[in-house]
């Protein structure tokens, strides 16, 4: 598949990080983790991340009944608009269990059992680091241009089954992180870039790494593009841990790197 660029893009440093795949030969990526598609818009996510945060505090199940959402979750706001909704939906399929369904307003949402560490959010609000694995969780699946592309994570903090489809994905994309450091504080991002998009789809690496977060160009949400994985980080076949807590990496299909890169910086594809 040959992608080309509708303009030019300028000269950018390839950090010693990327040096372990500048070709972007499949890398035989981790076999254990859980499939995904990327499709949650980043201005839904930032606009609802204090509510967000909000429910994250409280029980996720009513406690007079427990398949309706919790009425505190509700009176955060976060199910009020359309893209609140879809961030919840979002979160339920990283933090409660697989087959757990919650009802509010006639919608269902239904736990993905993404992460092994944040079950307890049925019954009672999250800790700091729990919540950090969440939003690390929904911040792996933002996508701005609406390309949905599928995703395989892996990490400590992820349930470790055994995927059929894990083969199929080969070329390890990054390693996320998020760090709350203090209650009405604003998240920080980190990304750790594992492939090399300046030589690879003639992308300008930092832009679109904080694009793939902030949903533009502009750094407005506080994310930090990283290149110190070696020493900041611990670990090996996809699971990380930087920084002393879980980090999770994104693994995507061969062909879908320069698909989900491209469409997000609003370039076609030729």
């Amino acid at each position: 598949m040959a992608f080309t660029l509708a303009g030019c893009v300028g000269a950018a440093e390839a950090p010693e990080d990327l040096a372990e795949a500048p070709e972007l030969a499949p890398q035989g990526g981790p076999s254990t983790g859980m499939g995904g598609m990327n499709g949650l818009t980043p201005a839904a996510y930032h606009a609802n991340v204090t509510a967000l945060l909000a429910s994250l505090s409280v029980a996720a199940a009513n406690p007079l009944n427990p398949s309706a959402v919790n009425p505190a979750i509700e009176a955060t706001g976060l199910l009020a608009t359309a893209d609140g909704r879809d961030v919840f939906e979002y979160v339920t399929r990283c933090a409660l269990p697989a087959g757990k369904q919650l009802t509010s307003g006639g919608r269902v949402y239904t736990g993905g059992g993404i992460l092994a560490t944040t079950g307890s959010w049925v019954t009672g609000g999250l800790t700091t680091a729990q919540k950090e694995d969440a939003l690390t969780c929904m911040v792996t699946h933002l996508n701005t241009a609406g390309a949905h592309v599928p995703i395989f994570l892996s990490g400590p903090s992820i349930a470790g089954t055994q995927s059929p489809a894990a083969g199929d994905f080969t070329i390890e994309e990054a390693v996320w992180q998020v760090d709350l450091q203090g209650p009405g504080e604003t998240p920080v991002y980190y990304a750790w870039p594992r492939a090399d998009l300046l030589n690879t789809c003639g992308l300008l690496t930092s832009v679109s790494w904080i694009s793939r977060i902030c949903g533009t160009a502009l750094n407005t949400c506080g994310v930090q593009i990283r290149y110190d994985r070696a020493t900041a980080c611990t670990g090996a076949d996809g699971l990380f841990t930087c920084n002393g807590a879980p980090a999770i990496q994104t693994t995507l299909e061969e062909s879908g790197l320069c698909i989900l890169h491209l469409n997000l910086l609003g370039i076609g594809l030729l």
